[in-house]
């Protein structure tokens, strides 16, 4: 007589080994540093590690004379803990100490010493930045006297702007109140003169210009000027040249001035973040969607250098401070091993991860299904297949939400709205205005999951059935006999209802005690589609086929009648 433990022991045996491959592979996927909806910061360091750092920038516009640049780049270094920061300042401070005139503009600059060659540095301004040297009556008649012999047609339409009568904050240069507007034109004009201006700022300049002389209409020329003279009252000519050079239009010089009014203690790392930057456009992208916990995410990333932080750039998704590096040393060694594949090969990462999370789910249910061998039914294994699948399947979408952090928290970031009240004359830096952003009618990713979660239990339940009555049909018995099978599974074929409801409970639960963001189209979409699976297993499935036994066994169902 055999032994029925031995075969228990053994199913027992294999089923413990599947479940610690499962989990090992699930393990695996979590440990993988490559997100969906994020950018993990150990594939950022990575990144960063290969490349120049702020403090390299700063040593570079210190050779290039530009000290100015220098100087502030290389706060912003310091201010992200490089150590080498402090030489490139010492070095600048060295530099421009035996020349005064090289202090207060930042960066030598032909077109300047030919103008303010004669006008000694007392009769300067005491404003700050460039407009403390342009503000001054001297300064500003020689540098006035010098754009005025200028061939450069975008120069000569800047400095006949000046006498327009339509501007709303600005007043013509030669009114007793013209000195902003004179300031503003004459940076610009230098700026022109020089050839600071991108191609995409010189352009739609000149088309300002030229539509404010054709209709009047000098509302987005008036704010542009604005703009220049804010930051012309923030920084020195160096600085500002450098800034001018990379700005692609009106728009972008507006975003710039406002990060600078709105971060200006930290006005060197914005600085930095901005030079950094292969596109201004990549950066306030960012901001406007992820505000002030993207900025501070972006500071990290420029901290691990600047390839790491043209990565977040790149990427346009929010940077993953991951705790689990802290965990301990063996989970950190495997994701810093892992992060330069990753970096690398972020599809095929991704691509294996969630491979991972599927294959490993599923040998885990596999697994788990031996233990229950000797006390469940036997199905068949098309069924136990089917189950497996989407049970693996459904693994995927849970694991996806707990491993992607800001999967479920895509709408709680507070984006920048680059929006402002512009300045009164007496105030030439300005005040800001953050206004809320508008809601949108589109879905975050979060519900469009919880929803397709859902959908796929409903789906998993639905092919249990049509397998369960797949089953039924194939068994050799009596008409009679699978008709009171097919009432037996009753229970069964509103199994969608008991999961439809159950998952609106445990939704509804979350959101209470805020483990996920409240969304009740994501809770009550778990009751509808059980409504709409058990509706469609009755009437598609159950019916026809007890309809079509009722008529198979009519005959004994009449004989049993007279019997009875």
């Amino acid at each position: 007589m055999s032994d029925p433990v031995k075969p228990f022991r053994s199913h027992a045996l294999v089923g413990s080994l599947m479940l610690l491959l499962g989990f090992a592979l699930i393990a695996f996927g979590w440990v993988i540093p490559s997100r969906f909806k994020s950018v993990p910061f150990g594939v950022v360091r990575e990144a960063g590690q290969a490349g120049a750092r702020v403090s390299d920038q700063a040593r570079f516009y210190l050779l290039d004379g530009n000290y100015g640049a220098a100087e502030l780049m290389a706060k912003g270094a310091s201010r992200l803990g490089e150590k080498e920061s402090a030489l490139v300042s010492a070095q600048v401070a060295m530099e421009i100490e035996s020349n005064e005139q090289l202090a207060l503009w930042g960066a030598w600059d032909p077109f300047l010493e030919a103008a303010l060659k004669n006008v000694p540095l007392d009769d300067y301004s005491t404003e700050p930045g460039f407009l403390g040297v342009l503000l001054a009556k001297p300064c500003r008649t020689a540098v006035s006297r010098l754009l005025e012999n200028s061939r450069n047609p975008l120069v000569q339409d800047l400095l006949a702007t000046g006498e327009f009568t339509t501007y709303r904050r600005l007043f013509p240069v030669s009114s007793t109140s013209g000195r902003p507007l004179e300031v503003s034109l004459l940076g610009l004009g230098l700026a022109a003169q020089g050839d600071h201006l991108t191609d995409g700022l010189r352009l739609e300049l000149r088309g300002l210009i030229l539509e404010a002389k054709a209709s009047g209409s000098i509302g987005a020329l008036e704010d542009f000027y604005l703009d220049a003279l804010s930051l012309m009252r923030m920084f020195s000519w160096g600085q500002l040249k450098e800034l001018l050079s990379r700005a692609e239009s009106t728009e972008d010089l507006k975003r710039l001035r406002f990060l600078f009014h709105r971060k200006p203690e930290r006005q060197a790392l914005v600085y930095a973040m901005s030079l950094a930057s292969r596109d201004l456009a990549d950066l306030f992208d960012y901001l406007a969607t992820f505000g002030d916990e993207g900025f501070d995410r972006l500071e990290s990333s420029l901290a691990t250098g600047v390839d790491g932080y043209l990565l977040a750039l790149r990427e346009q998704l929010p940077i993953e401070i991951e705790v689990i590096e802290d965990v301990g040393s063996f989970v950190s060694n495997v994701q810093t091993a892992l992060s330069p594949f990753s970096l690398r090969n972020p599809q095929l990462s991704l691509g294996i991860k969630y491979s991972s999370f599927f294959v490993g789910s599923f040998v885990a249910l596999y697994g788990l299904s031996l233990f229950g061998r000797f006390y469940r039914e036997t199905v068949s294994p098309m069924l136990a297949f089917t189950q497996r699948f989407f049970g693996a399947a459904a693994s995927v979408l849970v694991f996806a939400v707990l491993s992607e952090p800001f999967l479920s928290g895509a709408g709680t970031f507070d984006g920048y709205n680059f929006t402002f009240v512009l300045p009164v004359l007496a105030q030439v830096d300005g005040e800001l205005q953050i206004i809320e952003t508008t809601p949108t009618t589109s879905m975050e990713p979060a519900t469009l999951l919880s929803i397709a979660f859902f959908f796929l239990l409903q789906a998993l339940v639905f092919l249990i059935c049509m397998l369960k009555v797949r089953e039924i049909e194939r068994r050799d018995f009596d008409p009679l006999v699978k008709l009171k099978l097919m009432e037996n599974e009753e229970n069964l074929f509103d199994a969608g209802l008991y999961v439809g409801i159950a998952g609106t409970c445990i939704a509804l639960v979350m959101q209470v005690i805020n483990l996920v963001e409240a969304n009740l189209l994501a809770a009550y979409s778990s009751n509808l589609f059980g409504i709409l699976c058990v509706a469609i297993v009755k009437i598609r499935l159950v019916r026809p086929y007890k309809t079509k036994l009722i008529m198979a066994s009519e005959q004994q169902i009449v004989d049993l009648s007279k019997k009875s």
